[in-house]
């Protein structure tokens, strides 16, 4: 099975022996690694064709054709799984997410509702209606966008990708391929990269090697953070804490080195 080195970089939590044990002497460390092509997965985790945040969906179409793009197609030709997790929603519109679904996946749980805490406060209505937050006067316009986006057509999915729409699926089709790395690309940095359930933590929770590229993704930013783009940093180096980084010109030169 083809092999490839690749060196990727984490974030360390502590200091040098030679250095007070302070923040300011946190930095980030590296490992080199030699990887499996047939145990490798590269993650598109929402990659829309639409989005509300209209700075947002131009930063992202730019590194989904600059960086995303090439790190797919070097995937493609190198024999590394292409997965498309595009949220269940959209992923239900593609032939391929039923390939590693399973009755929940088709039909829906038929398992009872959780009874902690109580339905009225888990839907913010009745006694704990007040805890909601207010409705935003973009919600409608928003409410639309999401139920016709798709993924960005000019990365796929092509007949050979695969499409998931929860991790349970991701994780059936990585057992069945016998795919233990995930690569992770996509948006947002700091919401679905990280909490779907097909997204960084739960699949490091369910004991998958990870690998974020790092400059495959941007976070949704804020007034407060836009000028430095804080929040994609931040995320990233949040996710470094428990899995790897690497640039996707660093993976793709790998690859291509074999």
């Amino acid at each position: 099975m083809p092999t490839f080195d690749l060196t990727v970089r984490y974030s360390r939590e502590l200091s040098d022996p030679d250095l007070p044990c302070r923040e300011e002497h946190f930095g980030h460390g590296e490992m080199a690694w030699t990887l499996s092509t047939g145990e490798v997965g590269l993650v598109l985790v929402d990659c829309w064709d639409s989005h509300p945040v209209e700075t947002h969906l131009e930063r992202g179409g730019q590194i989904a054709k600059e960086r995303i793009l090439p790190a797919v197609q070097a995937c493609r030709k190198a024999g590394i799984a292409v997965v498309h997790a595009p949220s269940p929603t959209q992923a239900r519109l593609y032939a391929q997410w039923t390939k590693y679904a399973d009755e929940r996946d088709l039909h829906g749980s038929t398992g009872p509702a959780p009874d902690w805490p109580p339905e009225d406060l888990r839907r913010r209505s009745e006694s704990y209606a007040s805890f909601a937050r207010p409705v935003e006067p973009r919600t409608q316009s928003i409410q639309e966008i999401r139920s016709t986006r798709r993924i960005m057509d000019f990365l796929g999915p092509e007949p050979d990708d695969f499409v998931v729409a929860t991790g349970a699926q991701l994780h059936r089709l990585c057992r069945h391929r016998g795919i233990v790395h995930l690569f992770y690309a996509g948006f947002a940095a700091n919401i679905c990269v990280q909490r779907r359930d097909y997204g960084v933590w739960a699949m490091l929770d369910r004991g998958y090697n990870v690998v974020l590229l790092r400059d495959c993704t941007t976070a949704i930013e804020h007034a407060e953070t836009w000028d430095g783009m804080w929040l994609t940093r931040c995320s990233i180096l949040d996710m470094e804490l428990r899995a790897a980084s690497a640039t996707s010109e660093a993976f793709m030169a790998a690859l291509e080195k074999g």
